[in-house]
């Protein structure tokens, strides 16, 4: 007897970078969420594009292909007039990078400013499911899902590690973030390589 060799079919698939769910064995790939506040934005910011970086696998994209999004209300937290869905989402051919092991590109979605936010500190949850179509299918299981924590309080930017906080800022915290924001960055535009360049 003999069988054919597997190989990618015509139609792609696409999946979030990020898992949302923990890997089955044998990976060892843990759950992840994308954590963005209002706290890091002007005062009185009506709306942030949250962006989600989309894999495919497959061939090579030779024209741009379309999918949606849908809201998984069983892990939702958020209510309907916090956010705002595309129709449509798109996936451009041409989007890899050189030297790049993957096939990627970022989509955004819309989330609006809440006076809840305020009432809950651990922030609200949207989680959205890729939609597949004729022309794209879905990617690996663990990552068909995104989700999405949104709050108005301060997130720790990334940069803050044990260097700036012995050598420059000191420990973190909340108040002090929003003062350094507010009379040294007005333009949020200090970021780890800036730290590092230029202490």
């Amino acid at each position: 007897d003999k069988a054919d060799v597997k190989i990618f079919r015509d139609k792609p698939e696409i999946y979030f970078e990020k898992f949302y769910l923990d890997a089955t064995y044998p990976g060892v790939e843990t759950k992840d969420s994308t954590e963005v506040s209002f706290f890091s934005y002007p005062e009185g910011t009506a709306f942030i594009q949250v962006p989600l970086v989309v894999n495919l696998s497959g061939r090579l994209l030779t024209r741009d292909l379309s999918f949606g999004l849908k809201v998984v209300p069983e892990a939702t937290t958020a209510n309907a007039d916090e956010y705002e869905l595309e129709d449509k989402y798109i996936f451009r051919a041409g989007t890899v990078a050189e030297n790049s092991k993957q096939i990627q590109d970022t989509i955004y979605v819309k989330i609006n400013y809440s006076s809840r936010l305020d009432q809950e500190p651990e922030g609200i949850a949207l989680v959205l499911e890729l939609v597949p179509n004729e022309e794209v299918g879905l990617g690996q299981l663990e990552r068909r899902a995104a989700k999405i924590i949104v709050s108005s309080q301060a997130i720790p930017p990334e940069w803050w590690n044990d260097e700036v906080t012995n050598e420059l800022l000191g420990p973190y915290s909340q108040t002090k973030y929003k003062l350094f924001l507010k009379e040294i960055d007005t333009t949020a535009k200090l970021n780890g390589t800036l730290i590092k360049e230029k202490p």
